[in-house]
């Protein structure tokens, strides 16, 4: 009988041995899993080479640990950690082999011995490749110390285009690419009214609330408009920058209060209003001087009492903020509720702008869908309004710099241009001095160079050229920032402080690189191969033209861009000639002009405006040098205009379709100040008051667009402000309102007295400098009322010129880049050919020794540097006629591709060509052979 005990002790044996063996054969497999992952860490080649010999290595180290007792972690871990030393190593010695470095025998890429567990070792001689690279700075340094005048114009022409380039990308950075500084900027949004011929409108204030009601892709809504407000109650009436705003604004933007509190969208509502205020931080420094006591004063706002509850905390440094003054910017954010609007603001018609904050993961096609849907629903129930009225949604950084994108850019494209003619200049003067180092170059290459090592030794030096330029155009750009934003006109949305940022640092970097390779390549592919035997056997000779068509290539180049950007130059001067000499139907000379806005509180009724006015024009009238004075309720070019649709009497138009006319509010006199021919008919009197009939004077667009054969004295039109007909008394020249650009429009002129507004604009037409009057006619006014502040005190001419700002400054600056690029092209040009005389100092000493003529010589050299010139002149118009397509919304009064300008800047080019070929040709030709034949 078997012992049960036995069977059971041997069973259990047999088991135990039987997963130590299980065990260990997953172990194995394991160790072999793990050794492959650790192979893999290293360079490809490398695995090719040795991958197989390697997971063998690493699996046996694993495994004799593993018998040695240690546990599996325990084994594992030390393979982990020679790879996490070893593979890096690898890394670098395969990037090393790839730029042609060497390594110390026996060594791997970091200089150590080669792993334990691979058992192979990478072996050849030289130096690290920091070690050679050193030495190419130095060599560089070198060359330079002995060509110092090489070294300071090569510098100073790359940082003149760096310098260049970094400016304009600060300011493009500034304006067009960094976000607004609000948080969610990204889902910012304006919301325009589109009608027929205006696509942005101001919204009506039902609009919104029917838009904020019943949309779904908004998280907030808001509507505010920035309107001057009256100060009054201190020791001199002031003007404010006041912003009429809900609540709902400081939510979509995402304010605070610096001090006190915010006023809520309840208390902003028309009809429920509270008379609070909140200031500026700017306003509460200035006029409190950060008192905290500001909180619970009373501010008299257009005659209103108003409570200060909250200064608001500005989320950012205005001084470093593009078109700032749209949202924020004013001294004094007041209820939208509080906005002096006849009739109040729920039955006022569009007054007002619009901005919200989409939810998240609202594209705006889709908030524009959703608000078309909207829109369509008020047109049916309110089509008399709301016919041809819809809406226009724009990103807000659109709405606020997306006007200045095209000649930012076209701007940015200039000095890019600049800086390409730099770095072909330069690439040129190493060009040329690599040619006269040939004999050095072949001697290296007889004594083992490699061509990758004078290559490298070429973009160094052309490298370093780029890294000291970097360095020397970052301070040149921020000098440039300064002029820029001090010359920047007050229309382009130009931040007054620019810093350079990180961004800026890094474009800089990137156009270092840049310049680099494009000033390094090809010199250093030119002459890193040379012909080792020709030129160490028979000497190396200027004359043997080595490099010649490569460096005519690149002059060709510079010339054909220099062509290029002159004519587009050309193009814009030409428009800004164009409009500073344009018809605009006015006489702009000695006319002065202010604006001013009159209390509702103090002036509640139509009869006390008029009276206002009145008393006005008679107290400046009699103002010693004033000729004739009248008001108007907008300034031709000072913005803020619009048209209205009219009706003609006997015909009938759909609505939304009917005909649309500019509409401004005049005074008597007002033709005759401005100097506006009467054709027809007569001028509007001091009769013509709130008593009488209303009248209107129409302009010759509109009289022959309405009544083409017929006269247009005694027609009868309607204006939504005036429920009775109104009858045309006369007709007038053609006047331009908005710009200079524009066509003539149809412009209806309604009488100020019988229809007083609170806001209005007083011009006078002066016997003397305009404003030398400026403060008796501020007496006059505080004669009437102390307490009425004026502001925009100017004379019409500076308003036009203002208008004119940022054509004159897109022109400026490219004529100014031009005469740069013009500068370089010359130097170029003339370096060349220079270089091609000196060169051929041999040759051209003996053709005069055999009898060839200086004049000869001379119309050869000139002949050969046309020649590149007119193959440049016909790359660079083509190219201009481009550009100009490109330019095309910022011309005016000239095609993009205008004959005359594209002569003009061929045959400016080629003048300066032929100057530039003609000084080194003349020297071609008094070469005296003796002397050239002896230097050989």
């Amino acid at each position: 009988m078997r012992d049960s005990g036995t069977d059971l002790s041997r069973r259990g044996a047999v088991t135990e041995g039987t997963d130590v063996s299980c065990r260990s054969a997953a172990g194995a497999k394991a160790d072999r899993r793990i050794a492959w992952w650790l192979v893999w860490a290293y360079p490809p080649r490398f695995r090719r080479e040795v991958g197989l010999g390697l997971v063998d290595a690493i699996e046996d180290r694993m495994r004799a640990r593993r018998e040695a007792g240690a546990s599996a972690l325990g084994a594992r871990v030390p393979a982990i950690l020679d790879t996490m030393r070893n593979a890096p190593a690898e890394w670098m010695a395969t990037l090393r082999a790839t730029l042609g470095v060497r390594l110390k025998p026996g060594t791997t890429g970091d200089g150590n011995p080669p792993h334990e567990m691979s058992g192979f070792s990478r072996t050849s001689g030289g130096r690290t490749v920091i070690d050679k690279l050193m030495q190419d700075v130095r060599y560089a340094l070198r060359l330079w110390k002995r060509r110092p005048g090489f070294a300071l114009v090569a510098l100073l022409t790359l940082a003149l285009g760096v310098g260049a380039n970094t400016a304009m990308f600060s300011i493009v950075n500034a304006v067009l690419l960094r976000p607004l500084p609000y948080a969610h900027a990204d889902r910012l949004v304006v919301v325009w009214g589109r009608q027929p011929g205006n696509p942005r409108s101001l919204m009506a204030y039902r609009e919104y609330d029917a838009l904020r009601a019943q949309n779904h892709t908004f998280d907030e809504l808001s509507v505010f408009l920035g309107q001057s407000v009256n100060l009054t109650g201190v020791s001199e009436p002031q003007r404010l920058l006041g912003n009429f705003i809900t609540g709902s604004l400081f939510d979509v933007l995402s304010l605070k209060p610096e001090r006190g509190r915010l006023f809520t969208d309840a208390e902003s509502q028309p009809g429920r209003a509270k008379t609070v205020v909140v200031i500026s931080h700017d306003f509460w420094e200035r006029t409190f001087n950060k008192d905290d006591g500001a909180i619970g004063a009373t501010l008299t706002l257009n005659g209103n009492p108003l409570t200060v509850v909250g200064v608001l905390a500005t989320p950012f440094d205005s001084r470093t903020v593009p078109a700032d003054g749209f949202f924020l910017g004013y001294d004094v954010y007041i209820p939208a509720g509080l906005f002096p609007v006849p009739g109040g603001l729920t039955n006022a018609g569009p007054s007002m702008l619009m901005a919200g904050r989409m939810k998240s993961g609202v594209t705006l096609s889709a908030a524009r869908a959703d608000f078309d849907v909207i829109t369509k629903r008020l047109e049916i129930s309110d089509p008399k309004s709301q016919a041809g009225r819809s809406t226009n949604l724009e990103l807000a950084h659109e709405t606020l710099v997306g006007d200045s994108r095209t000649g930012l850019m076209l701007l940015l494209s200039a000095v890019g241009a600049v800086l390409l003619i730099a770095c072909v200049n330069v690439s040129n003067l190493l060009l040329a001095r690599a040619v006269d180092r040939q004999r050095e170059i072949a001697l290296r290459a007889a004594l083992g160079a490699s061509r990758l090592a004078v290559t490298r030794q070429m973009l160094v030096e052309a490298g370093l050229l780029a890294a000291a330029s970097a360095g020397l155009g970052l301070l040149l750009g921020r000098w440039s920032l300064q002029a820029l934003t001090w010359l920047r006109p007050p229309n382009v949305p130009i931040p007054a402080e620019i810093a350079l940022d990180q961004s800026v640092l890094l474009f800089t970097a990137g156009i270092a690189i840049v310049v680099a390779v494009l000033c390094g390549l090809a010199p250093a592919l030119r002459t890193s191969r040379p012909d080792v035997s020709r030129v160490l056997q028979t000497g190396f000779r200027r004359g043997s033209g080595t490099g010649g068509r490569t460096r005519d290539v690149l002059v060709v180049a510079e010339t054909a861009l220099s062509v290029a950007l002159l004519a587009v130059s050309g193009l814009i001067v030409q428009s800004m000639m164009a409009l500073q000499h344009v018809n605009v139907g006015f006489d702009t000379a000695n006319v002065f002009t202010l604006q001013f806005r009159l209390p509702p509180a103090k002036y509640p009724k139509p009869e006390d405006i008029a009276r206002f006015f009145k008393q006005t024009i008679e107290r400046v009238q009699a103002v010693p040098g004033v000729q004739s004075v009248a008001l108007v309720r907008r300034v031709p070019f000072s913005g803020n205009w619009g048209d209205t649709p009219f009706v003609v009497e006997g015909r009938t138009a759909a609505a939304g379709s009917e005909p649309r006319a500019g509409q401004n509010m005049i005074s008597p006199d007002y033709f005759r100040a401005m100097r506006i021919p009467l054709l027809r008919g007569r001028d509007f009197t001091d009769r013509d008051d709130l008593q009488s009939p209303p009248v209107v004077v129409v302009n010759q667009t509109l009289a022959r667009t309405i009544w083409p054969d017929d006269d247009a004295v005694g027609k009868h039109i309607k204006v939504p402000e005036s429920p009775e007909w109104l009858t045309v008394i006369g007709v007038v020249g053609d006047a331009k309102h908005r710009t200079a650009t524009e066509p003539a429009l149809p412009q209806l002129y309604l009488a100020h007295y019988q229809v007083p507004l609170i806001f209005s604009s007083l011009v006078a037409r002066t016997a003397v400098p305009p404003m030398s009057i400026a403060n008796d006619v501020r007496r006059a006014i505080w004669s009437v009322d102390k307490d009425q502040p004026v502001w925009s005190v100017a004379s019409l001419d500076d308003i036009v010129a203002r208008s004119h700002g940022s054509a004159r400054f897109l022109a400026s600056l490219l004529a100014i880049f031009s005469g740069v690029a013009l500068a370089l092209a010359a130097s170029g040009i003339y370096g060349v050919m220079s270089y091609s005389v000196t060169e051929r100092t041999h040759e051209i000493g003996i053709r005069l020794a055999l009898g060839a003529s200086a004049g000869r010589v001379l119309r050869e050299v000139v002949g050969r540097g046309l020649a590149l010139t007119s193959v440049a002149l016909l790359i660079g118009i083509a190219g201009a006629a481009g550009l100009g397509r490109l330019a095309r919304g910022v011309l005016f009064g000239v095609t993009p591709g205008d004959p005359a300008t594209l002569a003009a800047a061929a045959g400016l080019l080629a003048l300066v060509s032929l100057a530039a070929c003609y000084i080194p040709a003349r020297r071609a030709a008094r070469v005296d052979p003796v002397v050239a034949l002896a230097e050989e």
